[in-house]
């Protein structure tokens, strides 16, 4: 039981990380950017973030 938990605590975590870096991104892009902010870009930026968890837990190879 307790690594079901602890696999579902990973999970939430993975997906908190790629909401912040997310956030981060749809920052940037609304800020400096100065892209017009729109739910598109918002799951994009989320999108992204969860592309870059994925590929730092992969590796390179």
């Amino acid at each position: 039981m307790s690594n079901l938990l602890g696999e579902i605590a990973l999970r939430l975590a993975k997906a908190g990380a790629a909401g912040i870096l997310g956030a981060i991104v749809y920052a940037i892009a609304t800020g400096p950017l100065e892209e017009p902010g729109s739910i598109g870009l918002a799951l994009l930026s989320w999108l992204s973030g969860a592309a870059f968890i994925l590929l730092i837990q992969e590796g390179p190879i």
